[in-house]
């Protein structure tokens, strides 16, 4: 905390952290919130549902790893190939498009600048109102509440 304080550490993080009683015991006994936790987002740990939703409800970042290959249902989901086909894109970028419209910042281990490339393109993926079926239904398949 006190490199923080002096403003040599910008944020506080964590990786691995998936139970959330580590991360209030963080901030118990005058300590601080994380500001970003890194955690394997896929469906094998039941898509991290409890310490997404903390890191939701106190507005810390949540970065995913192991998005992809871990989640291989999810890029065969007949909803996200639908959305896929939709926008234009692969299942993988709508994997991560959506991630990223549920508070997910998806990180990419890839070293391919064709994946890497794909990856960034992903902003300019829109999600608009009438997504918002689609977006709803993935979101309840892994149990996000919005």
């Amino acid at each position: 905390m006190a490199l923080q304080d002096a403003g040599k550490v910008k944020y506080i993080g964590v990786s691995n952290s998936y139970d959330v009683s580590l991360l209030e015991a963080l901030e118990a006994d005058g300590g601080r919130r994380v500001q970003v936790v890194q955690n394997r987002w896929f469906e094998g740990n039941g898509w991290d549902a409890e310490v997404l939703a903390y890191c939701r409800k106190h507005g810390i970042q949540y970065q995913s790893f192991w998005t992809l290959t871990g989640s291989p249902s999810l890029l065969s989901h007949p909803l996200m190939k639908s959305f896929a086909e939709a926008k234009g894109c692969t299942p993988a970028q709508a994997v991560y498009r959506l991630a990223q419209h549920h508070g997910i910042t998806p990180l990419s281990g890839t070293s391919n600048e064709e994946h890497m490339r794909a990856d960034i393109a992903v902003e300019e993926i829109v999600v608009d109102a009438k997504d918002k079926k689609i977006v709803l239904e993935v979101a309840k398949w892994m149990g996000i509440k919005d």
